[in-house]
């Protein structure tokens, strides 16, 4: 199977962390409350420990290997200002084996 997911079928996990990923640039006032505290955004999403600091912490390999969605992994680094290279160096370190996330 071709993609980013390892299932076929994105884990609950996976969910949680694009339900963030919309949420975050989708709803009035979610932006601002993530840009605050993403430790405190994220604390009431059941996500794994480290997803959650995946997300935290802007790990564009880690959430495109845990099944972020790529055109809401795209936004989110585009609303947080991540720049174009940070977002391409991220997944071509995921492509060539060199992430360690």
């Amino acid at each position: 199977m071709s993609g980013n997911w390892v299932q076929q079928i994105p884990s609950q996990s996976a969910y949680w962390m694009n339900k963030v990923l919309f949420e975050v640039h989708h709803n009035d006032g979610h932006l601002k409350r993530y840009l605050a505290s993403p430790e405190q955004y994220l604390a009431a999403v059941p996500m794994p420990e480290t997803l959650r600091a995946a997300v935290r912490d802007n790990d564009i390999g880690a959430m495109y290997l845990a099944g972020a969605n790529p055109y809401l992994l795209r936004a989110h680094c585009l609303g947080l200002r991540i720049s174009e290279l940070d977002f391409v160096t991220s997944l071509k370190a995921i492509a060539q084996g060199d992430h360690h996330g």
